[in-house]
């Protein structure tokens, strides 16, 4: 069995992530590393972990850098063949690990291996099955809410939350990109494995449990925005950005009226301020990935969704108009990019 090395992303959560440390330490196979990178925590975590997890190796930020700064520090002391990201809020299930690493070991073309996330409160719902992505850039947990069909296969998926990759993906790719403090670093790290040429697969028998809080507050929704619109600029191509402009024309809209409703105008203001003031950081971004890159956006957008789901969100204008018209649009020019 190949080492592997955890690294655990925590920001106050001292009353869950002893549960999630142990639940890692009591995995199936030896060989397994944990490092937590703890973001400025002022609850007692440090202390707790020291005192009760004496062989977890510990990164003290200085403040809260963001979930992929945070995993980007532990990255570059981490020493294991197999590389997991995790959050401090998660359980896993004793054959959790191992599964994930046989599923790594099972192809070559296989660059991570995202686990099933259950509710630890409603452990037959589905908390996520792999990450859904929109053309236009939105990602949201597969089925999340439903209850848990029982795959036994292993399958693809553009984006994973959480996930095990190996090594070499990670010097090829590189880390998070830490100019996205949070939401959608996740999406924009699978979007640049793939485009490296490996694939993203679900492990269906990799289990973890998930505290889970949905949260549709202020900072999520400038963030998203923010963030969505910074890695379709940064990882597609200009063809592609071309013919789903009158889509991305249509979210924006949708997205004004809810900023408007949620009297969130002006962070939607800000979004666009920050894009405008990042573009040039942008641009260099995209220059880089041009020499990563290995397929086309065809093969990237193989795996993305004409219809929109948003989680927390039920708008009948949204499910029976916003949503269809997409998705005959991408049926029209899918076979264009």
């Amino acid at each position: 069995m190949k080492k592997i090395t955890a690294i655990i992303v925590n920001w106050n959560d001292k009353n869950v992530i002893g549960e999630c440390i142990q639940s890692t330490l009591n995995q199936d196979i030896d060989q397994i590393d944990i490092i937590v990178s703890d973001n400025g925590s002022k609850d007692g975590s440090i202390d707790y972990i020291r005192k009760s997890f004496p062989s977890v190796q510990i990164l003290e930020n200085c403040k809260n850098l963001g979930f992929g700064s945070a995993i980007n520090k532990g990255l570059a002391v981490a020493k294991g063949d197999y590389l997991i990201f995790l959050n401090s809020d998660l359980k896993l299930n004793p054959k959790c690990i191992g599964e994930l690493a046989k599923l790594l070991e099972s192809d070559s073309s296989i660059g991570g291996a995202i686990p099933k996330i259950l509710h630890i409160d409603q452990q037959k719902i589905i908390n996520s099955l792999g990450v859904l992505i929109n053309y236009t850039g939105i990602a949201y947990p597969n089925l999340l809410g439903q209850k848990d069909p029982g795959y036994q296969e292993p399958f693809e998926s553009a984006c994973g939350g959480i996930f095990m990759l190996k090594r070499e993906v990670f010097k090829t790719v590189g880390g998070f990109d830490e100019d996205l403090f949070l939401y959608h670093e996740d999406h924009d790290f699978s979007w640049r494995i793939r485009l490296a040429g490996w694939r993203l697969k679900v492990a269906p028998q990799a289990i973890m449990y998930h505290h889970y809080n949905f949260n549709k507050g202020v900072l999520k929704y400038y963030s998203s925005e923010k963030n969505r619109l910074h890695i379709l600029l940064k990882n597609m191509e200009i063809k592609t950005l071309a013919l789903i402009s009158p889509a991305l024309i249509v979210i924006e809209l949708c997205q004004w009226f809810h900023a408007v409703i949620h009297k969130w105008f002006f962070l939607k203001i800000k979004s666009y301020i920050e894009i405008i003031k990042i573009f040039p950081r942008i641009l260099i971004k995209r220059k880089k990935l041009k020499r990563l890159r290995k397929v086309s956006d065809k093969e990237i957008t193989r795996v993305y969704q004409g219809t929109l789901t948003i989680s927390g969100t039920n708008n009948p204008l949204l499910t029976y108009l916003v949503s269809p018209a997409l998705n005959i649009y991408w049926k029209i020019i899918h076979h264009l990019i």
